[in-house]
């Protein structure tokens, strides 16, 4: 287990943190949590954030599940279907419409990975706005492997304009990646020290979390990291089971050994003081996070 640094540059900024509302899963805990109850079924938000920076950009981290289910690839609609489902009754371009602002007023969105439940509709926002995926998530959108040449695949090749994503480099990219605490790759991204990205390898190619100084803390909007705190913790493991299926032995990171790493410095991270980290499915907090970051009720 890396050691604990608190050693995190002073900012010189900081942004403001909104919390937007990205639908709901329906987890079959069984497969996200060793040991967990086989008939336990947990509704959990998807979370999306839009973060203001005080140069007037606006940038959004994941815009959650899309309302209009049938629009995925038809693996992930039978996925949505039968196996893990959905509710989204308010997504994120309502969510902007609610406080007077629409995807026209978005410069960036970044994607915390490619999965389902965190790309939402990015046909929804227009040429003025930006991708920013994390490294090696271009492979996943790229032909032939992706639907619809491969009509098997989760990830959809017209998910994303390419003349306006920007895939990040890899970790051995030492001009743009840093350490940051006990994280090896982190990348300044107003350089100002007011949001930083954080490679976050292990759950799924390319994904990333957000480091954000807001409300005179640090807030760590750790993604897929864990889906569960008490994993997060320590307390629990993330499943691995063999699907009915295909006689597959399954896992929700597709790199466990990477994902338990990172897991361990997010651990390390949130132990220090003035600190909170957020998980995207994380519906303990939900309520809590909606008063302090968004509207309760």
């Amino acid at each position: 287990m890396d050691t604990i640094s608190p050693n995190l540059p002073v900012p010189r900024a900081e942004v403001q943190l909104r919390l937007l509302s990205g639908g709901y899963l329906y987890l079959p805990m069984q497969f996200f949590v060793q040991g967990a109850n086989p008939n336990e079924v947990r509704k959990v938000p998807s979370m999306s954030w839009l973060i203001e920076h005080e140069s007037g950009q606006r940038v959004i981290f994941d815009l959650g599940i899309r309302k209009d289910i049938d629009a995925y690839p038809p693996a992930v609609y039978h996925r949505v279907q039968h196996i893990v489902k959905t509710e989204v009754v308010s997504d994120v371009v309502d969510g902007l419409t609610e406080i007077n602002l629409s995807t026209s007023d978005i410069d960036t969105v970044i994607f915390s990975h490619l999965h389902y439940d965190h790309v939402g509709n990015p046909s929804t926002f227009g040429v003025k706005t930006n991708f920013v995926i994390g490294p090696g998530a271009k492979q996943l959108i790229s032909e032939p492997s992706s639907y619809p040449q491969n009509p098997n695949s989760h990830y959809d090749a017209r998910l994303l304009p390419i003349d306006r994503t920007t895939e990040l480099p890899g970790s051995t990219d030492r001009d743009f990646w840093s350490q940051l605490g006990p994280f090896p790759e982190a990348h300044d991204y107003f350089k100002d020290g007011s949001l930083f990205i954080v490679n976050a390898p292990g759950h799924c190619p390319g994904h990333i979390n957000l480091l954000v100084r807001a409300a005179s803390k640090w807030v760590l909007l750790a993604g897929d990291t864990s889906h569960d705190i008490g994993i997060l913790n320590g307390c629990c493991q993330t499943a691995s089971y063999i699907d009915d299926a295909t006689g597959d032995l399954k896992h929700a990171h597709y790199n466990p050994e990477l994902a338990e790493k990172h897991r361990e410095r997010v651990w390390l991270f949130g132990r220090l003081e003035n600190v909170e980290v957020i998980l995207a499915h994380d519906h303990s907090a939900y309520e809590g996070l909606r008063c302090r970051y968004g509207s309760c009720g």
